[in-house]
């Protein structure tokens, strides 16, 4: 692991105070939620709730999990719902007692951080940069045996590249003859046209060592109140239950899930709008001379700037004085100095980043 810290970006109050910018006047392109924001259900809906706030929230998320249920195409017993996915993260680390986990890189750091908060050990497996970060399968397999835990993030963060079923099927048996348990985040799934053809979803309670994590603050638009999920055999589901503080998912982030599952036509507007943006910014930054941007599935871009003159903590703050903000992605391995990280936003700010990073380049 790179670093022993949590490093995200979305963080609108450290930047408001670092550039002496009024948190209105910037634009976050570090944190990669639905551009659209969430919809006018869900603010009805966290509106109308509003007085319910005085009494504790139902501790079994009841009415959310059957909805959910019914959205993932999964047996409602199957699934544990949190603050975030990231909770579950931590959660379903300690329950199992991971003591060494095995991680695709680059790839989100709260796997590695949650194992080593347990006085677990990462064993960090580098994907291939010249092969566009595709995940090394055979490398996985190999070193199954050596751990207790894998994560497979899918679409990956930071990188957008999806995982094909079939590889992920190879590494579950084969995980399954040495008791490792496959862990697959599909926090950014929401946003690949055809999901039906990349999610492990369905697979969750036929294979006894798959556990799938799902994210509702990235697609709804809600990071804010912080809302996710995981699917896992009902074992595990009930072994994380009995350990997780009882009330963690808050009334207005339950109202607010289940409004946003409710509205298909936001759901559908949200895709048009990402995949219409995505092929527009990327057309944009492919034409920049020094950049060259990754193609991927989810609602982001990864950008390699090595070319361009600067370094991703340069540009990252010549962008941030001017109220934008992008990831740098040292904190991803392998990326640091040469990689930065973009979320699709709509085309006025879409169109304010390309003129920045122009500007900034052409005046070196």
């Amino acid at each position: 692991m790179q670093q022993l810290e949590h490093i995200h970006g979305g963080n609108i109050t450290l930047a408001s105070r670092k550039y002496g910018l009024p948190k209105e006047k910037i634009i976050d392109f570090s944190a990669n939620i639905n551009p659209l924001g969430p919809s006018k259900k869900i603010y009805d809906a966290i509106t109308s709730n509003l007085d319910a706030i005085v009494n504790y929230p139902d501790p079994d998320c009841t009415e959310l999990k059957d909805t959910l249920a019914d959205y993932l195409g999964i047996d409602r017993d199957l699934l544990l719902l949190g603050n975030g996915a990231a909770e579950l993260i931590y959660l379903l680390v300690r329950v199992m007692g991971c003591k060494k986990a095995l991680i695709p890189v680059p790839s989100f750091c709260e796997y590695g951080l949650a194992v080593l908060s347990q006085g677990g050990e990462v064993i960090e497996v580098e994907m291939d940069e010249e092969e566009g970060f595709s995940l090394p399968a055979e490398k996985i397999i190999k070193l199954i045996p050596q751990a207790d835990m894998l994560f497979i993030c899918t679409p990956n963060n930071p990188t957008g590249r999806l995982v094909e079923k079939r590889a992920i099927e190879q590494i579950l048996e084969r995980s399954a003859a040495h008791g490792v348990l496959v862990v697959v985040d599909e926090a950014f799934m929401d946003f690949v046209p055809q999901r039906a053809l990349y999610s492990m979803m369905p697979a969750v309670g036929s294979s006894a060592n798959l556990a799938v994590l799902y994210s509702l603050t990235k697609f709804f638009g809600i990071p804010g109140l912080r809302l996710g999920s995981i699917a896992a055999p009902k074992d595990i589901i009930k072994r994380m239950d009995a350990s997780k503080d009882p009330w963690n998912v808050n009334i207005l982030a339950q109202a607010a899930g289940l409004a946003g599952l409710n509205d298909l036509e936001h759901m559908e507007r949200t895709n048009a709008l990402v995949n219409r943006e995505k092929s527009f910014l990327f057309e944009e930054l492919q034409n920049i001379p020094g950049l060259c941007p990754l193609q991927g599935a989810a609602n982001f871009i990864l950008l390699n700037i090595s070319e361009s003159g600067l370094k991703s903590g340069e540009l990252t703050e010549l962008l941030g004085r001017r109220g934008i903000l992008v990831r740098d992605c040292y904190g991803f391995s392998g990326l640091a100095g040469r990689y930065i990280r973009l979320a699709v936003k709509n085309r006025p700010e879409n169109e304010i980043l390309i003129a920045a990073i122009k500007d900034i380049l052409g005046g070196r």
